[in-house]
């Protein structure tokens, strides 16, 4: 265990004017408050938070962190309350610790609503001070690297898959790679040791086998520098066990398949520095095409810089070569805490550092725009496990979104109101349906219109914790009073069913164990209330009952968001101008089908009319699914998007069902104004020679 004395001298060695006499009051007043407790390995409890602390010196950080990191656990397992810490040790060092406290209390395996709740107001601390994060990843470091003592092993799993879930996930977004490695090389061997002993069993046979790679490897690269004159640093790096095994289960290869197990560092002077030995590689090796990736002039939203390359090295075996400053090698090691790091007794606030809290800040968005702990956590994990794509704002400003993001997410990046109203967007000057995937160094201009919202059909295809955390946001607001609205119209539509004078006094709702109309509205509608047990009730207080007239009143469905109280099914996809009928399905609310529709839905509940609109010349877009045979030419696909856009129509999705040598079908989704507006279309990719059929699904 370290002592104080050499805790301070840690401290001293990188910040000279070191408050040491509050780090000797810290170090023995929780050795006091912890005097009674033991850890899983029988060592007195005080030795957990002394060897966070001097995980901390090991980062550089400033006094108030060292001591956040003696005090963290004094709140949650002492009789000391906030309040006598704050009195003692000052409200700054009180805040660390309680924020700290606040994490700690997140069990993995607990309810979904106390987790989520703790994991909302740890974001909260970490969002106005990032040492309370840097505090409690060291806190799981250390236990993580005494997981062993503890005697159960479920116990052990379950700490090992929160550490990859949560903690390995926001070490890696504020760049602390050496933690994340060892936290999640300690994880895997809990949760996976057969494959975890197998991957090192092989790699110690591949060391034997070729123990002399990394240092020839070392000098064949020193040698070319040496000879441009080009002053240099280099190690080489085996990857651990953990990053070697996800590797071989993205790509379904076996580990002697794996080429890039070793990473061969070149460490130099300068940024100009590190373009020149890239050429120096480069025009000395074959380089492998596509594994080149500049992360100097676009880096990655943790700030790690580095140039990658990947050649035939010296010895015909491909290497994985990552040239850097020393500044950018620290930055990759401690991230955010090389930030906080004293330089001649300075410490570097977070106002320089935006880039390492928009993970935090758009985590705190999620938990704002989120309905349901479910939704907390599990949006908040979409937040934190994703590679990056990088895509430009028509100013040039960058914006990083997850591999696979689409048209919607970039929007969603930019603002909330963008996303909600996006109806598309101009990817490097060409229009593009707003579910596009975008791809690296795309230039993306999203359109929006004040009569577009979001839909549930978004959430199938967005993949940014954010975006889905606003469509769910929107959608839930809608819902209750889309619900609302359309038990109204049920009721309507079932008193002129017997031909009956709305009145919302004629009801009543007491019958209906409902204590307000609203509340009948909206259980009518989601099916708590069924709907033939109100038809027979209004259908007593007919003066005849035994005649039943044809519906004077219809449910009008352009009235309802779609996706929400009101659906178009999927077996028949109806359009506008379509004859149309619906059904009432418990929990879902109403389903729209064309009236031949051979579902058998429609026969498994009451059919209800329902009408596109009140004014059948509303000038309403809808969407309509198409399926386009062509000839496999290069400009089939070009000449018939041209078609539908010049048509006036917009296209919402493509994607190709089956190619052959000859032929190719095109799904597209478009946006029309009513079933003329659809002949026309079709009419018009009938005409073209590149087509040789059009149906619409």
């Amino acid at each position: 265990m370290i002592t104080s004395p050499k805790l301070a001298e840690l401290v001293l060695s990188y910040d000279p004017n070191a408050n040491v006499d509050l780090l000797r009051k810290a170090y023995m007043f929780s050795i006091q408050s912890h005097s009674a407790q033991k850890r899983a390995s029988g060592s007195p409890f005080f030795y957990h938070p002394a060897e966070v602390a001097k995980l901390l010196t090991e980062l550089k950080l400033d006094v108030p962190t060292i001591v956040t990191g003696l005090l963290h656990d004094v709140l949650e397992d002492t009789n000391v309350s906030l309040d006598e810490l704050r009195e003692t040790f000052g409200s700054e060092i009180a805040f660390l610790v309680d924020g700290v406290t606040k994490l700690s209390k997140i069990n993995y395996m607990s309810s979904k609503v106390h987790q989520a709740e703790n994991f909302r107001k740890f974001l909260l601390a970490t969002s106005k001070d990032i040492r309370v994060l840097l505090v409690k990843l060291m806190d799981r470091l250390h236990n993580m690297r005494t997981l062993n003592y503890i005697p159960s092993i479920e116990k052990r799993k379950e700490i090992a898959l929160e550490t990859l879930e949560i903690y390995a996930p926001l070490a890696e977004r504020i760049g602390m790679s050496i933690t994340k490695d060892e936290m999640e090389d300690v994880a895997f061997y809990n949760l996976h040791p057969t494959e975890y002993a197998a991957i090192n069993r092989k790699l110690e046979q591949m060391r034997i086998n070729d123990n002399e790679f990394i240092s020839n490897t070392i000098n064949e690269l020193s040698r070319v520098f040496r000879e441009a004159g080009i002053e240099t640093e280099i190690s080489g790096r085996e990857k651990k066990a953990y990053s070697i095994w996800k590797k071989m289960q993205k790509c379904n290869v076996t580990l002697e398949q794996l080429n890039d197990i070793v990473a061969f560092r070149v460490i130099v002077k300068t940024i100009q520095q590190c373009y020149l030995a890239l050429g120096v590689i480069h025009t000395n090796f074959q380089i492998m095409p596509g594994k080149f990736k500049d992360y100097i002039s676009i880096p990655k939203l943790n700030n790690y810089r580095s140039l990658h390359t990947t050649i035939i090295g010296p010895f015909s075996q491909r290497v994985e070569i990552q040239i850097r400053t020393e500044e950018m090698h620290r930055i990759a090691d401690d991230g955010v805490a090389a930030h906080w790091s004293y330089k001649d007794g300075n410490v570097v606030s977070d106002e320089n550092m935006p880039r390492h809290y928009s993970l935090i800040k758009n985590l705190l968005t999620i938990i704002k725009n989120s309905n349901s702990p479910d939704d907390i956590i599990d949006n908040s994990k979409l937040g934190m496990f994703d590679d990056e794509v990088f895509c430009f704002t028509p100013t040039g400003d960058l914006i990083s979104l997850p591999r696979g993001a689409t048209v919607v997410d970039f929007a969603y990046e930019i603002h909330t109101n963008i996303g909600n109203t996006c109806i598309g967007g101009r990817v490097n000057g060409k229009m593009v349906p707003i579910r596009t995937v975008l791809k690296n160094g795309d230039q993306v201009d999203i359109i929006t219109s004040p009569y577009q919202h979001p839909e549930t059909a978004w959430k199938k295809f967005v993949v940014t914790g954010k975006a889905m955390s606003c469509i769910n946001k929107f959608i839930k607001s809608r819902e209750k009073s889309e619900f609302q609205s359309l038990g109204l119209s049920l009721t309507k539509y079932l008193f002129s069913k017997f031909n009956l004078q709305f009145s919302e006094n004629s009801l009543d709702i007491k019958r209906f164990s409902c204590t307000s109309l609203q509340k009948f509205y909206y259980n009518l509608a989601r099916g708590n209330i069924l709907l033939t047990a109100v038809e027979m009730y209004i259908k007593s207080k007919s003066t005849d009952a035994t005649a039943v007239l044809h519906p004077e009143e219809t449910v009008c469905v352009m009235d309802f968001t779609p996706g929400i109280a009101v659906h178009f099914a999927e077996c028949c996809h109806p359009i506008l101008g379509d004859k149309i009928v619906a059904v009432l399905v418990p929990q879902r609310g109403l389903v729209v089908h064309v009236t031949n529709c051979d579902t058998e839905e429609l026969s498994a509940y009451s059919l209800i009319g329902v009408k596109w609109n009140n004014d059948d010349e509303a000038d309403v877009a809808f969407n309509v699914k198409l399926r386009i045979v062509m000839f496999n030419k290069a400009e089939s696909f070009v000449t018939v998007t041209n078609i539908i856009s010049s048509s006036g129509a917009s296209i919402t999705n493509i994607s190709v069902d089956h190619r052959s040598v000859d032929f190719f079908d095109l799904l597209v989704d478009v946006t029309v104004n009513d079933p003329f507006h659809l002949g026309e279309i079709q009419a018009a990719l009938r005409a073209c020679g590149n087509v040789r059929s059009v149906h619409c699904l």
